[in-house]
């Protein structure tokens, strides 16, 4: 069984995977959440984490995030 920060790490990378597979279509939190298994609110956390280093664009009344291309081409 994998330790609590390296579930957290493999959740995290599932997450931008799951962004980066859907670019550039927009994704809610609950699909997303649907995808990794884990609470929306802890989806919703880490997507305006993500949003306020500009690694995505992420609306909350629509409940959509999109990747930038910019942290797309820093994964490259």
């Amino acid at each position: 069984m994998p330790s609590t920060e390296k579930k957290k790490e493999m959740d995290i990378d599932m997450i931008l995977r799951i962004l980066e597979d859907q670019y550039p279509l927009s994704m809610s939190e609950v699909e997303i959440t649907s995808l990794v298994n884990l609470p929306v609110e802890k989806v919703e956390l880490f997507l305006r984490f993500l949003a306020k280093y500009s690694f995505i664009t992420y609306d909350k009344q629509r409940e959509t995030a999109v990747i930038s291309t910019d942290f797309l081409l820093l994964k490259s």
